[in-house]
């Protein structure tokens, strides 16, 4: 089963995140994409909004596509959530994986040395299936890492839940860059307005 794990704090979840979803979806035809909300990322120093919000946002904007999994195992973790972790725990729990992608944007891959074991995920055969993100390219990774990663063509999508959370706190129009029906929940729930 080939199976790609994309986690990260969804906070909120934008058309960013859609779009890249549908682009592994169209470009590698997963069996399986499994959307993992983080409990908090080990590199952010803010706590994110309530998972249970960030669960419901990721069901709205992913009402149709049958091989999406939510999964709120890192939620149910307490202290930061590393990814060498649910790496473990899938290829555990998924007896079945053949290959394991990792959806991870071009800023990440600048900065994946950091990451805790990456030695020990490449030894697991893990792939890491990068996106283009504003003012980083290829050149940004190491060289020992790029064969591990497979480049996923596009625009670059100039979105980031930071911005938004700024933005809908600002007041401001953010309507072309959320899903119509996270929006609606967003507001309903009065998510991101806090002073």
């Amino acid at each position: 089963m080939n199976t790609c794990l994309f986690g990260g704090s969804f906070d909120p979840v934008h058309q960013g995140h859609v779009y890249y979803v549908h682009r592994v979806q169209e470009s590698l035809h997963p069996d399986l994409i499994i959307l993992m909300p983080a409990n908090r990322s080990p590199f952010k120093k803010e706590n994110p909004t309530d998972g249970k919000h960030r669960v419901e946002m990721l069901k709205r904007a992913f009402p149709e596509m049958k091989n999406v999994l939510i999964s709120t195992w890192e939620l149910e973790r307490p202290g930061p959530s590393y990814t060498i972790d649910t790496v473990r725990y899938l290829y555990t729990f998924y007896d079945s994986i053949k290959t394991l992608y990792i959806l991870v944007g071009m800023d990440q891959m600048a900065q994946i040395k950091k990451w805790k074991s990456l030695d020990e995920m490449i030894k697991m055969g893990v792939i890491f299936v990068v996106f283009p993100r504003k003012g980083y390219d290829s050149s940004d990774i190491d060289s020992k890492i790029k064969k591990y990663c497979l480049f996923i063509d596009g625009p670059i999508l100039d979105i980031s839940a930071s911005s938004l959370r700024e933005k809908i706190k600002a007041g401001e129009d953010v309507n072309n860059q959320i899903p119509p029906a996270v929006w609606e929940y967003i507001k309903k729930n009065n998510l991101y307005t806090y002073a």
